[in-house]
C-alpha cells in the first residue's frame, strides 16, 4: 500500500481527486472544506494522526488491503496480518445486548452486522445491507465518510472497491440531495455479485 497515508506528500497531489457537494438547489459543486467535517489538506506540521479517519488511499491499495482478508492475512506470499490479528479484526466484538440495544434505537445497521476492529462484519448474510457490506458469513468491509466503500467476502474470495468523493449538508440529505452516491453502491453491488 504505497499510496496510502494521512499526508499526500505535494509531488502528489495533483493525483488527488476533488470533494463535491451540492449547493442550495441540489447542482453538484467542488468542495474545499466543511467546517467541523474536513479540511481540505492537513495543515503542515499538524502532528494528530487520527487511527480511525483522514486516510488518503488509492483503488490499488484499498484492493490490496481487502486481499488480506480473503487470503487468511498474506498477500502474494506476504504475511501482512498474524492470523490471531485477523481472527480479532474479523470476528464480532459487540455483545448481544449491545447489539440489541442498537436497534432499540433504531440503528438496524446492528441487526445482521457485528463489529470486529475497525470492520463490519455479516452476522447474518440474508439480512445485511450491501450499504454496510454483504456477502457470506464473515464478510468484512466498511463504508466511508465520503462515499468509499468495500469489501472482502472471504466465502468467496471477492474484494469489491467503490470510490466517490463526495460530501452534503444533513439537512440536503433529509430532502434526498446526496443519495445518489448510495444508489450507486447498491448498484455496483449487485452488478458485482453477479459476477
Amino acid at each position: 500500500m504505497k499510496d496510502t497515508g494521512f499526508v499526500v506528500p505535494s509531488a502528489q497531489r495533483h493525483r488527488c481527486a476533488v470533494m463535491y457537494g451540492f449547493d442550495a438547489k441540489g447542482a453538484l459543486m467542488a468542495r474545499h472544506s466543511v467546517p467541523g467535517a474536513f479540511l481540505d489538506d492537513r495543515p503542515e506540521g499538524m502532528t494528530f494522526e487520527s487511527g480511525g479517519q483522514g486516510l488518503w488511499s488509492t483503488v490499488d491499495d484499498l484492493l490490496a488491503f481487502g486481499r488480506v482478508f480473503i487470503r487468511g492475512g498474506a498477500v502474494d506470499g506476504t504475511r501482512i496480518i498474524s492470523e490471531d490479528t485477523l481472527r480479532l479484526m474479523t470476528t464480532n466484538r459487540l455483545t448481544a445486548t449491545q447489539r440489541a440495544e442498537a436497534r432499540l434505537l433504531s440503528m438496524p445497521v446492528f441487526e445482521a452486522h457485528g463489529f470486529g476492529l475497525g470492520l463490519a462484519v455479516v452476522m447474518d448474510p440474508a439480512k445485511a445491507s450491501p450499504l454496510r457490506c454483504k456477502g457470506g458469513l464473515g464478510t468484512v468491509g466498511w463504508p466511508g465518510a465520503y462515499g468509499g466503500w468495500w469489501q472482502a467476502d472471504p466465502t468467496d474470495g471477492s474484494v469489491m472497491v467503490f470510490l466517490a468523493h463526495n460530501s452534503f449538508e444533513l439537512d440536503q440529505l433529509a430532502m434526498g440531495v446526496g443519495l445518489g452516491v448510495y444508489s450507486a453502491i447498491l448498484d455496483f453491488h449487485t452488478l458485482g455479485s453477479a459476477t
